[in-house]
């Protein structure tokens, strides 16, 4: 129902329509029709027979079914009890459960006896068998957890490739137990089963009472097969119930403020005005409907998102279609590819990209409609056949089976009947979304959705669904309900799951306490004490999951505003990575889902720069608010560089009276060596490799990622340069104006001038990305153009942009490291121009004077480089290359963002380039950066089809969201810096007055409209 609405009290008649002949509107029909008098039903059903997935059909005489099979008393409540009050006959039925893969090559499994589960018998010697087993009892142990954490938790959103991964399972309990095993229970592709909410998946299995070995329950099949009771509901209904009347549209009256709906069938054939319409139907033909009538746009979007999948559906007698070995023949058989599971990858320490983020490392964009059977249909990595006669106890010598997307047709004589069934599919997005409909639409207007899809998507969920919408409509409970309780609700289950945790073994508790409750405690008390200490100016609330929050600062502006920053923290182990590895452990915390920060409800007061009032609320349960996580940043950069604390003579600050040792957290000052020692250790910027290495751990992390947020038009990976002018008094800094595109555009010719590039000059670009700055020079400044780069990915994705501009003749590209570039004979002296654009930072302190030795190199006589560059202050560069931080160590492995000394330094020892003109770009990147952050979050749903997940987006979030108060804050800067040979005629005079930001100073009532504009 919508917030506030109450199930009506029974009064006057109503008329109310129902979409939809399956189990949801059979079971909210029967309410209406036999509990509800004062309502008036009238029931449609495209079909020529009720029933939806319960479904019987007649193989030579004996009924079988195809959709609904099997019930058991404990996980079916109302539909049981309903059954009852129709008289409905059940017999007791097995659900045991197989996996063949590779025709039993691989392995060959039974759950059903000892001889069954080493139906292939070398399986006893497998160690990956074993390692299944022993994941298996793992799981069942751990997985409920995951049921305790609150509703506002990113981590319980996790999709099950994700759980699978973050928790170190093996491959083979994915590959030879639980992912064929959901493939069968939802009949989803791999896809969809790895994006499959893990919250969803566990709560299923601890309702259905999957993660327990003893007290499972008896399961029941409809005796006399599912028809028994959809006969009887049309007996029931009667002429109530309309078979072969696809309702396709409907209008929308309003009459004195109550809306009634005229519904039609075929031909614009009308079936009557309804004051009510309960659409229990799947929600493709709901939202079809809704939008008929012009309906709310943000209804239907979240009906598009609750998505279903067809299925073909064999009704067969072919036993190549069950396990090889006929002991491993069960109630249902998961046959499968291990070669396409393989290809998952569940195993954590399989990492190519951020350490703990699934990195979908050069995944590309797919289109996903194909086949729905056969080898390279939905289902290739596997399918499922129900052997009917173990689990409907058929009274018949033929073996029957039912087989949902096989692999291989069974033989056409063996083949009995095939239909197109539709299931819903489960993802994050389609639980967000069911959860909003509930809570926006439900009843609104007097509409009302109900199906499977509102919970795990079985026949009781489907059940309860349409006794939820009808006991709503009539105010009338069920039979076996009461006012309080009109539909039996489905058990608590982080309930149940916490009255377990009270009885775990001693043991258990003892190892906990010492692993986890005693770090918590000590850390905790540290890192209050510390932030007591640290935080002087503005406000920063951290937020626990009782309730409590402790708070700091004096409330005055710091960082950015004045408005309180708050950190939600759910797990408190956060106190224990920050304990142990500060600035880094904030990071991995945030990374983990351990915290989050919550948007301010007022968007008005947030800062204007980096929240404008006309951008969307990027706020998500996944990522909390990232500019919340901006504004943390800033908070922490403002008061760690309080006024006074600067000693002369030296190149360190700290936080005012609470650096980490007279904090007391010595502990972080361990674990920040330890980091270091590590980075120095496994980090290498060498030529021999390591260079190609960590170029390749982000910028081929995949092409479709970028241009998810890079503006399309240059695909520079870099800073733009906006239109700005000065912020007028009270502000500071500058105010900013025009789009990421013309911005980008701008800053290429700045870099282009700086360079004083000249019609058929020849360019060097290091480090070229997508070709942005290539393709300008070679295509508007006529020039000859060699890029190198050391990303394959880059260089593919390049190289057709130059194809399609016609613009091969003018621009050659290779994957080269700049030194071994260098040494070539014939590019001694070659280039009239070299131009590095953000590639220094990839460099590293120790090579920094080998760059500049490579650039004079190639430079002629009177060459020029134009380098952009992010730089450190000179004042933190010294402690900023004693330590490791969340970019060089996650980000981009190895990088080092030298200071301006360190840059001329370099060049004097290593060249006799000279330092000729400095351009700071530096607030304008962080507008870049809030400008890609933002498009990289409208993009989520397109990412994660990509294959990254819920970890890789709170890192990338931070990432940009760090980078940006860096730059904000000026504790970074990006600086263009123009190098040449002492005494180069190339250069004409660069003055100072010819800013990048505004070439004529502009007057106090042109500022005021400017700043008004933006």
């Amino acid at each position: 129902m919508c917030k506030g609405d109450i199930p009506r009290a029974a009064g006057p008649e109503r008329k109310v329509a129902i979409v939809g002949g399956g189990v949801s509107g059979l079971s909210a029909a029967w309410h209406l029709h036999t509990n509800a008098p004062h309502v008036t039903v009238a029931l449609f059903e495209a079909e020529d027979r009720l029933g939806g997935h319960a479904y019987t059909t007649d193989v030579d005489g004996v009924d079988v079914d195809i959709g609904f099979m099997v019930f058991n008393e404990s996980n079916y409540p109302n539909m049981t009890r309903w059954f009852e009050k129709i008289s409905v006959p059940e017999e007791n039925t097995d659900m045991s459960l197989s996996v063949s893969l590779d025709g039993g090559k691989t392995v060959e499994w039974n759950s059903d006896s000892l001889n069954g589960i080493f139906a292939r018998r070398n399986q006893a010697f497998n160690p990956s068998f074993y390692a299944m087993i022993k994941d298996m009892l793992r799981f069942n142990k751990e997985a409920s957890d995951l049921l305790l954490l609150t509703e506002d938790d990113p981590r319980k959103l996790v999709t099950t490739g994700q759980y699978l991964r973050n928790n170190g399972y093996s491959e083979a309990f994915g590959k030879y137990y639980l992912l064929p095993m959901m493939a069968a229970l939802w009949s989803a592709s791999m896809e969809d089963v790895l994006q499959f909410p893990a919250v969803q998946l566990i709560g299923f299995m601890c309702n259905h009472k999957m993660l327990q070995i003893m007290d499972r329950p008896q399961w029941k099949t409809v005796a006399d097969r599912s028809k028994t009771y959809t006969l009887k509901m049309q007996e029931i209904l009667g002429k109530s119930a309309q078979t072969s009347t696809p309702i396709v549209s409907m209008t929308k009256t309003d009459v004195g403020g109550e809306p009634s709906y005229e519904l039609f069938t075929t031909d614009s054939k009308s079936v009557g005005v309804f004051d009510e319409v309960i659409f229990a139907c799947h929600t493709p033909t709901s939202k079809q409907i809704v939008e008929s009538m012009n309906g709310d746009s943000g209804l239907v979007d979240l009906l598009s998102k609750i998505e279903y999948a067809d299925n073909v559906v064999y009704v067969h007698s072919d036993p190549k279609l069950m396990p090889a070995r006929r002991r491993a023949w069960a109630s249902w058989n998961c046959l499968g590819n291990s070669e396409l599971l393989s290809s998952y990858k569940i195993d954590s320490s399989k990492q190519e990209a951020f350490e703990g983020a699934e990195s979908g490392f050069g995944n590309k964009a797919t289109d996903e409609s194909g086949e729905l059977e056969g080898e390279k249909g939905r289902m290739k990595a596997v399918y499922v056949t129900y052997w009917l006669n173990r689990l409907q106890n058929l009274k018949t010598d033929k073996e029957i089976f039912v087989s949902l997307n096989p692999h291989q047709k069974p033989s056409e004589e063996a083949t009995h009947k095939r239909v197109i069934m539709a299931h819903p599919q489960f993802t994050p997005a389609t639980l967000a979304a069911r959860k909003e409909l509930e809570e926006e639409y439900q009843g609104k207007d007097g509409l009302w959705f109900c199906g499977a899809w509102g919970g795990y998507g079985f026949h009781e969920d489907g059940c309860r669904s349409g006794f939820q919408a009808a006991t709503a409509v009539s105010g009338v409970p069920l039979p076996w309900g009461d006012e309080k309780e009109m539909v039996m609700a489905p058990p608590d289950l982080a309930l149940v799951k916490a009255n377990e945790s009270n009885v775990t073994g001693i043991l258990s508790k003892l190892y906990k306490k010492l692993t986890y409750d005693l770090p918590v405690v000590v850390c905790k008390k540290f890192m209050l004490y510390f932030l007591e200490k640290a935080v002087k100016r503005g406000t920063l609330r951290v937020k626990m999951n009782d309730g409590t929050v402790h708070s700091f600062g004096d409330g005055s502006q710091c960082g950015c505003d004045n408005s309180p920053v708050t950190m939600r923290v759910f797990d408190e182990w956060t106190f224990v990575k920050i304990a142990w590895e500060y600035d880094l452990g904030l990071a991995r915390s945030y990374m983990a889902g351990h915290f989050t920060v919550e948007s301010l409800k007022d968007p008005t007061h947030y800062n204007a720069v980096l929240r404008p009032l006309k951008e969307r609320d990027e706020t998500t349960t996944a990522i909390g608010d990232p500019v919340g996580l901006t504004r943390l940043l800033l908070l922490m950069v403002g008061n760690r560089d309080a006024p006074g604390k600067h000693v002369p003579g030296t190149s360190k600050k700290g936080y005012s009276m609470a650096n980490p040792l007279n904090a007391g957290l010595l502990i972080s000052k361990i674990g920040m060596v330890l980091n270091f020692i590590r980075y120095r250790l496994t980090m290498d910027n060498s030529e021999r490799g390591g260079s190609l290495k960590n170029i390749h751990a982000h910028y081929d992390l995949s092409n479709d990622l970028f241009r998810t947020f890079l503006d399309p038009e240059t695909l520079m990976y870099s800073s733009a340069i906006y239109d700005a002018v000065k912020a007028p008094a009270p502000q500071q800094g500058l105010v900013l104006r025009g789009t990421l595109e013309e911005a980008q555009w701008r800053k290429l010719d700045t870099l282009l001038d700086r360079a004083q590039v000249q019609p058929g000059q020849t360019v060097l670009d290091i480090g070229f990305g997508w070709g942005g700055l290539s393709l300008h020079a070679a295509k508007n400044y006529g020039c000859k153009v060699t890029g190198i780069t050391l990303s394959v990915e880059q260089k593919a994705l390049a190289e057709e942009r130059v194809a399609k501009e016609g613009l091969g003749h003018l621009i050659n590209f290779e994957v080269i490291d700049y030194r071994t570039f260098a040494r070539r004979p014939d590019n001694l002296g070659k280039f009239d121009r070299v131009l590095s654009c953000e590639m220094i930072e990839a460099v590293g302190h120790d090579h920094l004077t080998e760059f500049y030795w490579a650039v004079e190199q190639v430079l002629k006589p009177d060459g020029v480089l134009v380098m952009e560059a992010i730089t450190t202050p000179e004042e933190r560069y010294e402690p900023y290359l004693r330590t490791t931080d969340f970019i060089n160590t996650i980000i981009f492995p190895g990088s080092c963002c030298p200071s301006l000394h360190a840059l001329v330094d370099a060049a004097y020892k290593g060249s006799n380039l000279s330092l000729e003109h400095i351009d700071n770009i530096g607030l304008h990147y962080a507008q870049t950066l809030a400008d890609w952050r933002r498009r990289f979050n409208a993009k989520e749903d397109f990412v994660r089809k990509l294959g990254f997940d819920d970890v890789f987006f709170r890192a990338w979030n931070y990432y940009l969201s760090y980078c940006e108060a860096g730059f904000y804050a000026r504790n970074v800067n990006c600086l263009i810096l123009v190098f040449a040979r002492q005494g180069c005629t190339a250069l004409t005079p660069l003055h100072e007055t010819r800013a990048c930001t505004q070439m004529v100073p502009l007057t106090e009532n042109e500022v005021e409209s400017w700043v008004s504009d933006s």
